[in-house]
């Protein structure tokens, strides 16, 4: 097996790749330059990325979905179930059963608006530099 640095000279020599001529159906070799169409040959341009003070990219948040917020809520409100019912014995089962259901119902409603704020705040952020620029 590779070691870590063997593995990063390895992908380094795929990323400076640099042919210059293709075999084409007959066996000739054809420049790369004569192949491409002029729109090819134009740099591409990236799309701005917005990007915190620190200037790293920020990370794109997913728009909240009811979908997200249920599997999410829903998953931390069965293990707050399952605290309840065997960690912390100190109440009757029903209500200990009782507690970790409204947890895990409260989870939900609470996940979408956790999302639904981060998505906002990632929509402010991209607008005001927008504006800058």
């Amino acid at each position: 097996m590779p070691t870590r640095k063997q593995r990063r000279r390895r992908a380094k020599d795929f990323r400076h790749d640099m042919r210059v001529f293709e075999v084409d159906e007959e066996g000739n070799e054809v420049p790369l330059a004569d192949l491409r169409t002029p729109e090819e040959r134009k740099p591409k341009v990236k799309q701005q990325q917005a990007k915190s003070k620190s200037g790293r990219p920020i990370k794109v948040p997913p728009q909240p979905s009811w979908q997200r917020a249920i599997r999410r809520g829903g998953t931390m409100g069965a293990l707050m179930l399952v605290a309840f019912l065997f960690v912390l014995k100190n109440g009757p089962l029903p209500q200990r059963i009782l507690i970790g259901v409204f947890y895990g119902v409260a989870f939900i409603p609470l996940t979408y608006w956790i999302d639904r704020t981060a998505y906002r705040t990632y929509q402010r952020r991209l607008a005001k530099q927008a504006e800058k620029t």
